[in-house]
């Protein structure tokens, strides 16, 4: 089984990623992780994939190669959205752009979307489910990969990624952003790959940190996204 980890960037794959793993792990199956940081890079690890193995990939655009992928039954998509008025904040503050530069790349982003919404069997997971829902949350990812987990089980892992969290929030430093790029492990039951580190959750970013132009600016230029995902404005 493959997983396909994907979607809006800075939209909690990150926490998906770490999900995924415990939910194997719970399982001692062995695995693979790969991460695809360019489209080159995407496209060759799905030109090498094995469907008769376990791999979660994460990556954060669409490429015909993997909507191809996508069709075989043994591979499972999960897509990731949040409000694109944070997504543009986060961007100014990760990558260090400027805010014209953010808002071009969040366009971009939210361009596939409807390319994603039309694979076969995708689960969608909104970002604010992860900050508020995450033991449902987990329960239904479980139950897409064929496990079902306990119900104790499922909130020991919700406990866990909250501490990471709250760790993360604690000791949150630029550096800190880049955190497992272009790791590919092998996990089995004698071995268990550091975590990686989870971004602190935040909803509604945009209104404390752009400005008052610019909050007016995302606000009229997403409108049509925010409509359809029923954010407030």
């Amino acid at each position: 089984m493959i997983i396909f980890n994907f979607g809006i960037p800075n939209s909690g794959t990150d926490w998906s990623q770490e999900v995924f793993k415990k939910i194997w792990e719970s399982q001692n199956y062995t695995f693979q992780i790969e991460e695809a940081s360019n489209i080159q890079e995407l496209s060759q690890i799905i030109s090498t994939i094995k469907m008769n193995e376990r791999m979660i990939l994460q990556f954060h655009f669409l490429i015909e190669e993997a909507i191809a992928a996508a069709q075989d039954d043994r591979v499972r998509p999960f897509y990731h959205y949040r409000d694109p008025r944070d997504v543009v904040c986060v961007e100014m503050e990760n990558s260090h752009i400027p805010f014209a530069t953010a808002v071009e790349q969040t366009v971009t982003a939210y361009q596939e979307i409807h390319h994603a919404l039309c694979l076969p069997g995708i689960m969608v997971i909104p970002y604010e489910h992860i900050a508020e829902n995450a033991e449902g949350l987990i329960y239904q990812m479980a139950t897409k990969l064929g496990v079902l987990l306990k119900l104790d089980v499922v909130t020991e892992i919700a406990g866990e990624l909250r501490e990471q969290v709250a760790q993360q929030q604690s000791v949150a430093t630029p550096a800190t952003n880049d955190s497992h790029s272009n790791q590919s492990v092998r996990i089995d039951e004698e071995h268990v790959s550091e975590s990686s580190i989870i971004q602190p959750l935040c909803i509604g970013k945009w209104r404390e940190q752009l400005s008052k132009s610019e909050k007016s600016m995302v606000t009229r230029f997403f409108k049509p996204l925010v409509d359809q995902f029923g954010y407030e404005e």
